[in-house]
């Protein structure tokens, strides 16, 4: 130590230190013991910093049975307190003290170091090593603190501090910092500048009501990257301006970010990729992402609750949380203003919850690009999906998803805007139920290739995509359909190739056009009659298809009603006719006239009796002359109408006598329609015999 005299501050200080005693020099006047004033202190309160640093090194003895250290309070420290490299075995208490130059502790050996309610200009402690506590509580440092690499064997605590920015820009640099206690940044901790603590370890880390200003940093403004912490991470309240980084980070316990900001527009608002928490995480209460949040591949124990949470990324993904692993996810009344929810392949182990989430991912956008407001696919829900009053503008999917339970849509309000596909769970397995009451969809549902072990349930449903596709369930299979909206669909239904075992519908409220060839089902309801029912399958667009007649007609079968199957079989038959050549169309007149398409057999002896009586009464009243009178048989004007009628049949009384004039006409007449009918009769005979 230099040989200069000691004051009279440092030589109450120096006969102090043995016994650890206090040294006040405050004034008792708050004014002026004020540290922001000590630049103006007299020189009866200086105390130079070689002084402390001669008495931390042992330049006096302890006093026998007490403990020696530095106790200072109301103090200004003149010059550098270098300690580089020093093994100080004392404790350092300094409270409302200022220090005019930087406080360095460079791979020092300290004890416990607590410089409270003071003002420091720099504090460099990289590769320090602590056993004790490093208090800065309600201190102000002015140009950042270093504790890179630093090992303390205690706690931190930076609770209310200060902390400006150092050369760097960096207020807080500790990568590597090793904390076997607790860091506390909270109650009204501020950083004007980033706060950097990456591949380090602490206890438990407490950031509550912090503050966090790194916006315009390259770093982040927080940044715990490949971080361990024991207890939790606590950080309600906490602001942050610029990016909070918790990728590969890992929480021993819970992450609690209640009610806290998180600022950074146009970037990343929370990066978390590869995080794995142990307890829960909770972002609930007034939190708020402005800047993107970013999760993928992160692993969390118990569940991920964000309700009531506010999120805005324009242009981009509000919430990725792409291959997430989770127990559960609640999402009620969660808020996204611009930017999508990206959950692709995560695994939720119990319930993923939506209710009353409101997801609008067109608000704010400033690129005219695809809008998706929910991307589920490829999800794993282990329990139930629940959307229920859901808001979304933008697409909401989740193709290829797979829920264990139920997917709840019920009240859920979706609009995409252009009029494209609001709702897409294109092969997504459902083994429940997929609720879908009162629903109100503007844009196409997509079901195609979707599976539900359970109901479809579409009651009350408002779908509205005019001139387009407003349901298509192509290759739906599902236990029960029930397709009862509360005003016509606006647009067209696709049920071609779905598989349903129950279809329930209401004719009051059938949609302009429904394809149905390929649709598959075991029963109808209500049971309604044929005539009702073949209004349905007009409804389709693609004009007459053989299928969905013939699957109609089964059911009626299935029934015990083979009158009404018959009756749309015969439908069948006469559309099938019609969309024919005129050739074809001309012989399903004959058919549909004489038979009934074989589905009224009783008219070929209806006609056969016209016929007959007709031939009867002609030939009765004027008879043939016979051709040979003495070898002719007796004439019956009946048998006669018969042999010309019955072709191939010889009765013999069409070769014996010979009409004349228009008799002989109408003779040939007879002929001509025995032949049609038989020919007829034939074909339906065939037909029956082929659906059999």
């Amino acid at each position: 130590m230099t040989t200069q005299r000691r004051n009279e501050a440092e030589e109450r200080l120096w006969e102090a230190f043995p016994r650890g005693e206090w040294v006040d020099l405050r004034t008792g006047d708050p004014a002026k013991d004020d540290v922001a004033g000590a630049p103006h202190w007299d020189d009866d309160r200086t105390v130079r910093a070689e002084v402390i640093a001669a008495l931390l090194l042992g330049e006096v003895p302890p006093a026998p049975g007490r403990r020696p250290g530095v106790r200072l309070r109301g103090a200004r420290i003149r010059g550098r307190l270098d300690l580089i490299g020093a093994e100080v075995p004392y404790a350092l208490v300094c409270e409302y003290c200022h220090f005019d130059e930087p406080v360095r502790l460079l791979e020092a050996t300290t004890r416990t170091v607590q410089l409270v309610h003071s003002s420091l200009h720099r504090l460099s402690a990289a590769r320090l090593g602590m056993d004790g506590i490093l208090n800065l509580r309600l201190s102000t440092v002015r140009a950042g603190i270093r504790l890179d690499r630093a090992k303390i064997n205690g706690e931190v605590s930076l609770r209310g501090a200060r902390i400006g920015p150092g050369a760097d820009g960096v207020a807080v640099a500790a990568d590597g910092l090793v904390v076997d206690g607790e860091l506390e940044a909270d109650d009204g901790f501020r950083a004007d500048g980033p706060v950097l603590l990456r591949g380090g370890r602490v206890g438990r880390l407490n950031l509550e009501n912090a503050a966090i200003d790194g916006a315009r940093h390259p770093s982040g403004a927080l940044s715990l990257g490949d971080t361990t912490i024991g207890g939790g991470l606590h950080a309600n309240g906490l602001t942050v301006h610029g990016e909070t980084a918790l990728r590969s980070t890992r929480v021993e316990g819970g992450v609690l970010l209640d009610s806290a900001v998180l600022r950074n527009p146009g970037g990343v608002a929370l990066g978390a990729g590869g995080l794995t928490v142990e307890g829960p995480f909770f972002a609930r209460r007034g939190f708020v992402a402005e800047g993107e949040m970013r999760m993928p591949g992160a692993q969390i124990r118990t569940f991920l609750t964000i309700d009531g949470a506010s999120l805005s990324a324009p242009d981009g993904v509000a919430l990725w949380a792409d291959q997430v692993t989770v127990n559960d996810i609640d999402a009620t009344d969660l808020t996204v203003v611009g930017g999508r929810v990206s959950l692709v392949g995560a695994r939720v182990g119990n319930d993923l919850t939506l209710r009353g989430a409101r997801l609008d991912a067109d608000r704010e956008s400033r690129r005219d690009v695809e809008r998706i407001a929910l991307n589920a696919d490829n999800i794993t829900v282990g329990g139930t999906f629940d959307c229920e009053r859901l808001r979304a503008r933008g697409e909401v999917r989740a193709v290829v998803g797979r829920i264990a339970g139920r997917l709840r849509l019920t009240d859920a309000r979706l609009e995409k805007p252009g009029g494209r596909t609001c709702l897409r769970l294109s092969r997504a397995e459902i083994a429940a139920d997929l609720f879908c009451t009162g629903l109100h969809a503007t844009g196409k549902v997509k079901l195609s290739g979707t599976r539900v072990g359970a109901r479809v349930d579409l009651i009350g449903a408002r779908l509205v995509h005019p001139g387009g596709i407003a349901l298509d369930a192509h290759t739906l299979h599902a236990g029960q359909l029930t397709l009862r909206p509360s005003e016509p669909v606006q647009g067209e239904v696709i049920l071609a190739h779905a598989r349903v075992g129950v279809l329930h519908d209401d004719p009051r409220i059938w949609a302009q056009a429904v394809k149905l060839n390929g649709l598959v089902y075991e029963s109808l309801e209500p049971r309604l009659p044929a005539r009702e029912r073949l209004r349905w399958l007009a409804l389709d667009p693609d004009g007459h298809q053989p299928q969905p007649y013939e699957r109609l007609a089964a059911h009626y079968t299935a029934l015990g009603q083979p009158g009404e199957a018959r009756r749309v079989l015969l439908a069948r038959e006469r559309l099938a006719h019609r969309a024919g050549t005129p050739a074809v169309r001309f012989w399903g007149l004959l058919q549909e006239a004489t038979v009934a398409y074989g589905y009224q057999p009783w008219r070929a002896l209806l006609w056969l009796a016209l016929l007959l009586t007709a031939g009867g009464l002609v030939y009765g009243t004027h008879p043939p002359r016979a051709l040979k009178a003495d070898e002719a048989p007796h004439f019956n004007p009946v048998v006669y109408t018969l042999d010309l009628l019955l072709p191939l049949v010889d009765l013999g009384q069409q070769r014996a006598f010979n009409p004349a004039g228009g008799y002989q006409w109408f003779s040939y007449a007879l002929v001509a329609a025995g032949w049609i009918l038989v020919t007829v009769v034939a074909a339906a005979v065939a037909r029956v015999l082929s659906r059999r």
